[in-house]
């Protein structure tokens, strides 16, 4: 794994919290997996310009940022809604 790989891996936290912060202006969830694909390609594309990267392997690596990161936010909400659910 290289820099670029490491980079791109560590950044789904952030993606997620750019998800939460665009979360009052797109109301409509079924959005914010493509937001959380969007900001993976669009952060690690910048990574790799700037670290002189292929371009092709930063946008897979922010394909598979960002779609990390919408399963996080998916099953994250998964788990605090059916937690939710058993403290009523």
């Amino acid at each position: 794994m290289d820099l670029q790989e490491l980079i791109g891996l560590a950044g789904v936290p952030v993606i997620v919290a750019l998800v939460q912060l665009v979360k009052p202006w797109v109301s409509d969830s079924r959005w914010h997996p493509w937001l959380a694909v969007g900001w993976g390609v669009a952060l690690n594309l910048a990574a790799g310009v700037l670290l002189g990267n292929d371009p092709a392997r930063t946008v897979l690596t922010g394909l598979v940022a960002g779609l990390a990161a919408a399963g996080l936010y998916d099953s994250g909400r998964a788990v605090f809604t059916r937690m939710g659910s058993r403290a009523q």
